[in-house]
Order: C-alpha cells, then sequence, then structure tokens
C-alpha cells in the first residue's frame, strides 16, 4: 500500500510542476463545451427563395414557413442562376403551367432537403385553404358538396392549382447524399490531423533522443532545419494525399467532378500547413503528451468550424473565428472542386490563405529554433 501512495504523489508531483498541462486539462474541454454549445444552438435554417411570378398565396405560404422570399420577373432569370451559382441564394422557384420548377444548386443534398421540405409545407398549406375555400363556396351558394354531387353539378376547378414540383440542380445530382457534400471536408480533416500528430510526435522524439540538439548545435541555420524537415515530411505527405483521394473516390465513392490534380494540390497545401504547424508546437511540447495537448486546443476547434456544422445561422462571431482558421479555407476549396467543378481561379483565394499559414508557420518555428539553439 505504500508503494502505492508513494508512486500516487510522485505522479501528482510531476502535475504539479507542469502548470500548462493542467492548464490544457481545464481548458480544452470547456473551449470544445462551449463551441459546440455555440454550433448547436443556433437556429434553424432558413432558406433564401427567389419567387419568379410566384401566385401570392405561395410566396406568403412560403414565408410562414420562415423562408426568406424574393420576387423577380422572368427577364432577371440570368441574373438569379448568377445568385445560386454564387450561393446569394439557395433555390429559384416558378410555375410552368401547373408544375412548380425548384432549382437549387445541389451540391449541399442536406440544404436541398430543407429547401423541398419548406416547398412542400408550403404546397400543402396553400392546397388546404384552397379546399376549404372551395366548400365553403359549394356550401354558401348549392349546399353541401355530397348535394351538388347528387344534383349532377360540376365541382370548379381550384384556381392556380399546383399539381406536381419538378426539381432542376445546377450542380450536383439528386443520387448525392448528404455524405458526399461533407466527403471533402473529412478528406481534408484526416490529412490536416494525421500529418500533424505524425510530424509533431516524430520530431519530439528525435529531440528526446538528442539528434535535434546535435543539429541545433551544428553550423546548419534555424530555416534550414525547418526546409528539410518540411521538404522530408512534404513529400510523405504528397503520397498520403494521393492515396487517400484515390481510395475516397475510387473505393468509398465521393464524387469528383473536378480536375483530380487541383485536388492533389489543395490536399498538399493543408498538409504542408498540418506539417508547419507541428513543428512550431514541436519546438514549444517538451514532450509527445503535450503536442497531443496542443493538438486539441489548436486543432479541434478548427476541426469543429470547418465546415461539418452549418453555420450560416450561427452569430457573426462564430463566423469570424472560423475565417480564422486554414482547415476552413481547404475545405471550401474541395467542395469547390470536387462537387462544383470549379477551376483554378475560383479555388486560388483560398490557396493563397492556406500558403500564407505555411509561411507564418515555418517563420514562427524557424524563430522557435532559434531561440532554443541560443539558450
Amino acid at each position: 500500500m505504500n508503494n502505492i501512495i508513494a508512486l500516487t504523489q510522485r505522479i501528482l508531483q510531476q502535475f504539479r510542476h507542469d502548470p500548462r498541462t493542467i492548464a490544457l486539462f481545464m481548458i480544452a474541454p470547456i473551449v470544445a463545451l462551449w463551441l459546440f454549445s455555440a454550433i448547436l444552438g443556433t437556429p434553424n435554417y432558413k432558406p433564401t427563395l427567389v419567387a419568379i411570378a410566384l401566385p401570392e398565396t405561395v410566396v406568403k405560404a412560403l414565408q410562414q414557413q420562415d423562408a426568406v422570399v424574393d420576387n423577380y420577373t422572368a427577364s432577371d432569370t440570368d441574373t438569379c442562376l448568377l445568385m445560386l451559382k454564387n450561393g446569394t441564394i439557395d433555390a429559384i422557384l416558378e410555375v410552368y403551367k401547373d408544375t412548380l420548377l425548384v432549382k437549387v444548386e445541389g451540391a449541399d443534398a442536406s440544404r436541398t432537403t430543407a429547401i423541398m421540405g419548406v416547398v412542400q409545407n408550403a404546397l400543402n398549406t396553400v392546397l388546404n385553404a384552397e379546399k376549404e375555400y372551395l366548400k365553403k363556396q359549394m356550401n354558401e351558394t348549392h349546399g353541401t358538396i355530397m348535394k351538388a354531387k347528387m344534383m349532377g353539378m360540376q365541382i370548379p376547378e381550384m384556381p392556380n392549382a399546383i399539381s406536381e414540383v419538378s426539381m432542376d440542380y445546377l450542380q450536383g445530382s439528386k443520387d448525392w447524399t448528404i455524405f458526399d457534400f461533407f466527403g471533402p471536408i473529412f478528406i481534408g480533416i484526416f490529412i490536416f490531423v494525421f500529418v500533424f500528430i505524425t510530424s509533431g510526435i516524430s520530431l519530439v522524439t528525435e529531440r528526446t533522443g538528442g539528434t535535434m540538439e546535435r543539429l541545433l548545435v551544428s553550423p546548419i541555420k534555424s530555416w534550414q532545419i525547418v526546409g528539410g524537415y518540411s521538404l522530408g515530411f512534404g513529400v510523405i505527405s504528397l503520397i498520403q494525399a494521393g492515396v487517400v483521394l484515390l481510395a475516397s473516390i475510387y473505393l468509398i465513392g465521393f464524387p469528383c467532378v473536378g480536375n483530380f490534380s487541383l485536388v492533389i494540390l489543395i490536399t498538399f497545401s493543408m498538409a504542408l500547413v498540418s506539417l508547419t504547424l507541428g513543428l512550431l508546437v514541436s519546438a514549444l511540447a517538451k514532450t509527445a503528451f503535450q503536442v497531443i495537448q496542443l493538438m486539441i486546443v489548436l486543432v479541434v476547434p478548427q476541426v469543429l468550424l470547418s465546415g461539418i456544422f452549418d453555420l450560416s445561422q450561427s452569430p457573426t462571431w462564430l463566423q469570424v473565428v472560423s475565417d480564422c482558421f486554414p482547415i476552413s479555407y481547404g475545405a471550401s476549396a474541395l467542395r469547390d472542386v470536387m462537387l462544383r467543378g470549379n477551376g483554378f481561379s475560383t479555388i486560388f483565394p483560398n490557396l493563397a490563405v492556406l500558403w500564407a499559414f505555411i509561411i507564418v508557420f515555418a517563420v514562427l518555428a524557424s524563430v522557435s529554433f532559434e531561440i532554443r539553439r541560443r539558450s
């Protein structure tokens, strides 16, 4: 029993002399739970719809479903299509004869399902209102509907009745599932996380084994250390990205309608961001355990705000925080290429941000190694 107590005291002493570990134990779960509450506590998704010459009853019914409805004319069709492609609106609604044409962007199956639910509920509301109106008219004019039928009278048709709903996809397909929309995000997250863990722990292991200390006392410069490790792990990351993408597309079945080489470029850029961040963390952490702790603080919030959850209805500050994380830009670029088939000009802003993160993390890692060299 004394041995157990002595060992327990030694472990507690280790934690007492490591305040950073204690702080991370307390702060990391609180931050994660706080983010979950902020994300999951947002209002339900409200689609933004464009109505082209829709009956007023249908427009009012859509608004009763908490949809934002903007009225346009048939001459504005091209403008509306551009808005739909840019993500400014969620769907275009137009009546042709007795059919309601619903044109959606199509890449996000969950959003398409939500739009169709709103449209169907609105049409049911209109249909029930028109039925009640006809019953009232028949009762006031000719008695009950049954009496009218017995007398051989013709029951009038409902005005502006919509008997069918037709879906049209600007991008994507009706066969795409919700998981297909999240596929690009999962690819980016897994590559980012695994590269971070591999690079961070490998470098800490080299430091505890003395390899890093020997490099620091050698004539090699700090930026050359960072460049060498980035190039070495970068080759491995490029191979990993290619294997993961091939398996995701041809084995798992994620859709990829865009240029495959652009997908490789995006995932490789994300891997380099994770690698340079791992180099920076390895310069700050003393043990592999601290690398995992820092990953919880630095990577888990990025995963939560990367696009797995819809942040369109979330508070503005949460969307701003999401824009500060590199995974968000990588996931957005992957979706643009894999799901929408966009080219280099579209994803260039996101790639520029990713490479800005690479440069910043590499410079900070070089400075950290230089500080360790002089200490």
